[in-house]
């Protein structure tokens, strides 16, 4: 069931790497919300290239994948890892599938509270509905020149204990995400927590997607 979790917590995270000194906080969140709402209630559909980063303090080097992100409104996602070997992850509705080395495996998010959790990140971040988080998440909003980054901290004991926030870097000049972060609570105070940062790159907007990227069968 771990594993799971943190297949949707790694979901919910991705951004371009940036210098976090020089930002400073959003003064008016409310219009910040508000413009990230009306953006994304623009976006129907979402293709990418994407590379995904897993930093493990026990290992010298950081692990390193690519592949294909996708996403159509409003609850359907699908991460398509092509290196360095074939595997997937979909979320469709209240079903995940993961398929690794040609075996599939789908379970019903409903079923563990934690999964309808993560899914409802992954949509509001999706969907720029960034408010409806506040019950059960911490939000900050923070900028500098060229990027917004959001940082959403969970309130939830059991979530705590597995991911401590997860970060998002959002464009200025079109509210589109540039990364996203998840970072692991690490189980020792004095260690470096690990984490796993998604970069995207090539994005296309409102593109027509064949429903069979998003088949949990």
């Amino acid at each position: 069931m771990k594993k799971w979790c943190m297949a949707l917590m790694m979901l919910a995270t991705s951004v371009v790497g940036m210098a976090q000194k020089d930002m400073t906080a959003v003064k008016d969140e409310e219009a910040f919300i508000s413009s990230v709402k009306e953006k994304m209630m623009q976006v129907s559909s979402i293709q990418s290239d994407f590379k995904q980063v897993k930093h493990m303090a026990m290992m010298k080097k950081d692990i390193e994948s690519s592949g294909n992100f996708y996403y159509s409104k409003t609850d359907k996602v699908c991460l398509d890892y092509a290196k360095p070997k074939k595997s997937k992850i979909v979320i469709n509705g209240d079903k995940l599938l993961m398929e690794m080395g040609g075996i599939k495996d789908v379970r019903n998010i409903s079923s563990n509270a934690l999964m309808q959790e993560m899914t409802k990140v992954i949509s509001s971040c999706m969907t720029g509905n960034l408010q409806e988080l506040k019950a059960n998440y911490q939000l900050e909003y923070w900028q500098n020149e060229t990027n917004y980054l959001v940082k959403v901290s969970p309130k939830n004991a059991s979530a705590k204990k597995m991911v401590d926030r997860i970060e998002l870097v959002l464009l200025k000049s079109d509210f589109s995400v540039e990364s996203m972060k998840m970072i692991e609570t690490s189980r020792r105070q004095s260690a470096t927590p690990d984490y796993t940062e998604y970069f995207f790159s090539n994005k296309k907007l409102n593109v027509s997607i064949p429903s069979s990227v998003f088949d949990v069968k």
